[in-house]
């Protein structure tokens, strides 16, 4: 993961003020074609349209703050893996859109290390992201991208995020995956934690089944289920991102009970993913917290994503609880 350099300082010193879809000249109507973005819904595109603009490569559209999943909390400020996957959407749209990546193509996350540094209000958004992190091969073909990527609103930086995504064939693809390689749906049987355990409000968006051991060493097994933000297409294989958000609830629900604090008041600011190997479909993955230090707004949760022996994800949160009653949490 690239978080330093030359690049970084150069995304940096970028006239922040004018990155706004309007002197950017991206227009903030309907969304960009859903195959841009990897999803079959147009409810579930959240880009607009996209640029460039002085070596930066530029996108633009709407944080879903009234979406049925990405809404689904109650806790106030900014929320990191929400803010990721607009983000996320922003990069698939910008390679196909401006680097010529066919839609064909995967798009495989293995690391994101996302900050979120203000508020996420209403309003449309912009992604920038430096064109010099674009990777290609001797052919000058794309095959992956870098951070830092930008995210803000206003002109005003609300999130950053560094990681790693890379652009796969078709045929690399099915080379990486081998047998592995067949759509399908999660396998097995788990029922879901109450939505208030994990600070959610409709059961549907509950990842995590029953949770056993002491807070700060819990583990449980992701609920197996096609949810339609992840699964609106075929795949095989767990998305990074779902696996990321039963992380978090589990996280959540961990910090709520060892704080003393409603789950639904917990925030997530920061998230390190690491996807180490793809989560398979047979077998639900085991969640564990494998360390937590700090306490209150600076506490630090570590929770890996296991099937068997085999990581498939660690996943590391800053988590803290909103202020209320007169300055009490």
């Amino acid at each position: 993961m690239k978080t330093a350099g030359v690049a970084e300082r150069a995304a940096d010193a970028v006239d922040w003020p004018a990155h706004t879809p309007e002197k950017l000249g991206l227009r903030t109507g309907s969304a960009v074609d859903r195959r841009l973005a990897h999803k079959e819904s147009d409810d579930e595109v959240f880009i607009t349209d996209v640029g460039r603009r002085r070596g930066m490569l530029t996108a633009a559209g709407a944080v879903p703050h009234a979406h049925r999943y990405f809404g689904d909390r109650a806790a106030a400020g900014p929320d990191a893996l929400h803010l990721a996957e607009f983000m996320r959407q922003g990069i698939e749209v910008i390679a196909h859109a401006l680097l010529d990546v066919p839609v064909t193509h995967h798009f495989v996350l293995r690391t994101v290390r996302i900050r979120a540094t203000g508020p996420a209000a209403a309003g449309h958004a912009v992604i920038a992201v430096p064109e010099s992190q674009v990777r290609r091969n001797s052919s000058g073909a794309v095959y992956a991208a870098t951070g830092p990527v930008h995210c803000l609103i206003g002109g005003r930086p609300i999130a950053r995020c560094d990681g790693l995504v890379g652009f796969l064939s078709p045929d690399a693809y099915r080379a990486v995956r081998a047998e592995n390689g067949r759509p399908g749906a999660p396998a097995g049987s788990v029922d879901p934690n109450p939505p208030h355990t994990v600070g959610r409000r409709f059961p549907e968006n509950v990842f995590i089944g029953a949770v056993e051991g002491p807070p700060r060493s819990a583990r449980c097994r992701v609920v197996p289920r096609t949810h339609p933000v992840f699964f609106d297409r075929p795949l095989d294989h767990y998305p990074g991102m779902l696996i990321a958000d039963a992380a978090r609830q589990l996280a959540t629900l961990s910090f709520a009970a060892s704080a003393g604090v409603p789950a639904g008041r917990v925030r997530t600011g920061h998230a390190d993913l690491e996807f180490t190997s793809f989560a398979e479909l047979g077998t639900p993955p085991v969640l564990e917290i494998v360390s937590w230090s700090g306490s209150g707004s600076d506490t630090e949760i570590t929770v890996e994503s296991r099937q068997g022996t085999r990581l498939t994800a660690t996943c590391r949160f800053r988590l803290s609880a909103d202020v209320v009653d007169g300055g009490r949490s």
